[in-house]
């Protein structure tokens, strides 16, 4: 009777327990309801009535057509051209139908590297001419399965058929010295960037050459993180991405791209948008966010210039001017400058910089390209 007894005080605490932990529970659970209904409450409405995709649409559409192309989805890529009245030219879904077998061969389970290696051999020199070193990203990855199959010796001699080929080049650019002094600055800095990814590669093999000395317990050796599986889907990236280039295209879904970064900007601007509309006013700048979004590197594209007078940013209507003093300021804070000499008058009039005693006029100031 005693340990009935004792039996059932414990089934009894244990059920309190479970209780509490119960209540607990559907509390919280009645509690993330209503976060997540405040964290997401958009409402969309705000930002839908934007117009900037009015004359966008074809635009657009090929975006949706390329992407198509890019993922290797084909079939959807024609009927998609099709329905849009979009023309998908035979020898670029053959370009593509190129990419994706050898991309999937890449990612497949026997990582085949054979038809990635010998596009890249063939167009070896416009892959270098663009400072894309695909070729030796390949070789490497090359190398690494066979000393991973533990087939060290074939390794090795692998290593001596096509490693020579990337020292000795990071050698003769390391010995031609800086360029020359007539050269200009954008093909100074293509050697610059050039000299400093042979450099790397030059370092890398130095690096994997002692790879033979843990070849038996490779796992357990310092070059175990460099048999991770996601080498081969950056490989496969890194080849779409030279594949692409040469096409002329990004190296990127530019699709994807618009899609990440919207996905980013969407709170921000649902908030700015219903703020203002709170405040019954609108934003009345064309083709500019009313506040700024913080995009990744990755999603910076091209340098952006805001003019130091008027604190806007350039623009092709509004495009950065450079005086003769080399100070740079928007042109529509350069013709103000101009007029205020005279006003009323055109702008023609000399002004003081702003930033220096050099003087200048309108017709001084070139346009820069960034």
């Amino acid at each position: 009777m005693a340990s009935i007894q004792l039996a059932k005080k414990q089934v009894d605490k244990a059920q309190s327990v479970v209780s509490e932990q119960l209540k607990e529970l559907y509390a919280n659970v009645s509690k993330y309801s209503k976060h997540v209904e405040k964290a997401f409450k958009l409402d969309l409405s705000y930002v839908t009535e934007s117009r900037s995709f009015e004359d966008k649409s074809e635009v657009l559409a090929q975006s949706v057509l390329l992407h198509f192309l890019r993922e290797g989805d084909f079939e959807t890529a024609r009927t998609f051209s099709r329905e849009a009245g979009l023309e998908l030219p035979r020898e670029t879904q053959r370009q593509f139908e190129e990419m994706y077998r050898t991309v999937s061969a890449i990612r497949g389970p026997q990582h085949d590297l054979e038809a990635a290696l010998e596009w890249a051999t063939v167009r070896r020199s416009e892959l270098e001419a663009k400072s894309i070193m695909l070729e030796f990203t390949l070789h490497r990855l090359r190398f690494l399965q066979l000393v991973e199959r533990g087939q060290t010796t074939e390794a090795l001699g692998y290593a001596r058929e096509w490693f020579p080929r990337f020292s000795r080049q990071a050698r003769m650019e390391q010995d031609s010295g800086p360029a020359d002094s007539s050269s200009s600055m954008a093909e100074e800095e293509a050697e610059v960037c050039q000299a400093s990814v042979l450099g790397s590669q030059l370092e890398e093999i130095k690096h994997l050459m002692g790879i033979f000395i843990y070849a038996r317990r490779l796992d357990e050796s310092p070059y175990a993180g460099l048999f991770g599986a996601q080498r081969w889907e950056d490989g496969a990236r890194a080849f779409a991405s030279a594949f692409c280039t040469l096409l002329g295209l990004s190296a990127v879904s530019p699709l994807g791209v618009t899609i990440d970064a919207g996905a980013r900007a969407l709170p921000v601007v649902c908030k700015v948008s219903e703020l203002l509309r709170d405040k019954r006013t609108e934003w009345s700048q064309q083709n500019e966010l009313p506040t700024e979004v913080p995009l990744p590197d990755s999603m910076r594209f091209h340098s952006v210039f805001a003019c130091p007078v008027s604190k806007e940013q350039a623009s092709p209507d509004n495009p950065p001017m450079m005086m003769p003093c080399g100070h740079v300021i928007c042109k529509a804070s350069l013709e103000k400058l101009a007029h205020g000499i005279r006003p009323g008058a055109s702008a023609t009039g000399r002004f003081k910089c702003p930033y220096c005693p050099g003087m200048s006029g309108f017709a001084d100031a070139k346009r820069v390209y960034f």
